[in-house]
């Protein structure tokens, strides 16, 4: 219900983590996707390749080394989007029942997709600031039959969270000790705030155990449909589930992202985004302060764009949600993100990806006049 109503032209959305569709990198991208229509030849050439086009793993290959990774083209998988990476991942490392761990709250897609192929999520205490607790982590896997760790550590959905580098080693260690391997999702790594990416906790891995999943529906357009895998040893059963699933991806968009990311331009544009996102997410959180209860709590995200609100006690973010959508006005109730639909129950996610038009901020006064009138219930 969020993501279709998020859909709906007349809504004003703050529930669906999409990128700003205002960057120059658009307008570059359908200047891409027009000159290959012209001169390439991806029509008419037959299936593609066990793992994707050539040019965009290179490219891939290429940019790895800003997240401390050191692969080889033959080493990146293409896939359908991120999503469609860890679907591969579990149903290559998995079977119906087995337990998978997973930071709390955590992004509901995921949640929804564990769900759907008959796995079960051990939900494991994340950090507003540092991400999914290590040594809880440990316990869970010391008490549980934990077939496999399921993560975002780069500015998690929906927190923002970013796992400090200390973590990441000392959770690599953990997997090395326990043989246990990790789906690792960067769809956010990109869009840190500072110059420089955070490292991956695959550029820790020794022994090949994690698996990194990312796409560019975050720093370019979800539309694509475009991601990848880096399965380290699980390479051969990643390509034969490839195969079983899909036996061949759209060639064009393939290409016309190793078109972006082949020259300057990608770089150019992710300065910018990060800067942008950064801008409004501090606008966002003016306008919390304005207009919310003093008594609302809200992450400081250091990259992505997404925010996790506490709010006031008292106030049910489900009957939030469907008050604010009456209003015209979309955000995504904390029960989503967990299995348990006790947990999270005054919290909210909201997406500032977008530009700040009045009508965006009027939307976040409207939020704050429902959240007053709640609160005049109780006093």
């Amino acid at each position: 219900d969020v993501l279709a109503s998020s859909a709906e032209p007349n809504n004003v959305s703050f529930g669906a983590a999409v990128p700003a569709s205002d960057f120059p990198i658009i307008e570059q991208l359908k200047k891409s996707f027009a000159n290959l229509v012209r001169t390439e030849k991806f029509l008419g050439i037959g299936y593609d390749s066990g793992k994707g086009c050539p040019q965009l793993r290179k490219q891939l290959a290429r940019r790895a080394s800003d997240a401390g990774m050191l692969v080889s083209p033959d080493e990146i998988i293409i896939t359908a989007g991120c999503q469609g990476a860890i679907v591969l991942c579990l149903r290559s490392l998995c079977e119906k029942g087995d337990v998978v761990a997973v930071e709390s709250p955590g992004y509901y897609g995921l949640l929804q997709l564990i769900e759907s192929l008959g796995l079960k999520a051990l939900e494991i205490p994340s950090d507003p600031v540092r991400g999914m607790s290590i040594d809880a982590l440990q316990l869970a896997v010391e008490q549980w039959p934990v077939k496999v760790v399921l993560s975002v550590p780069s500015y998690s959905n929906p927190m923002g969270a970013l796992m400090p580098e200390t973590a990441k080693l000392k959770l690599a260690k953990l997997l090395e000790k326990y043989d246990l391997p990790m789906i690792e999702d960067d769809i956010y790594g990109e869009l840190s705030y500072s110059d420089a990416r955070p490292k991956a906790v695959k550029s820790y891995d020794k022994g090949g155990r994690i698996l990194l999943c990312s796409s560019v529906s975050k720093v370019l357009d979800p539309q694509l449909c475009v991601g990848w895998v880096m399965p380290g040893r699980y390479r051969e059963k990643i390509e034969y589930q490839r195969f079983l699933s899909n036996s061949s991806h759209f060639a064009l968009p393939q290409l016309a992202v190793a078109d972006i990311l082949s020259r300057g331009r990608f770089d150019r544009h992710l300065r910018h985004a990060r800067e942008v996102y950064s801008q409004r997410r501090d606008r966002l959180l003016d306008l919390i302060a304005l207009h919310f209860p003093k008594e609302t709590r809200i992450t400081k995200p250091q990259g992505g764009f997404v925010a996790w609100i506490q709010l006031p006690d008292g106030v049910d973010s489900t009957e939030f949600y469907h008050l604010a959508k009456a209003e015209g006005v979309i955000v995504a109730p904390g029960e989503i993100f967990s299995t348990d639909s006790s947990k999270y129950h005054n919290y909210i996610r909201l997406s500032y990806a977008h530009e700040w038009t009045r009508e965006r901020e009027q939307a976040v006064v409207i939020l704050g006049n429902i959240l007053k009138a709640e609160l005049s219930r109780f006093t």
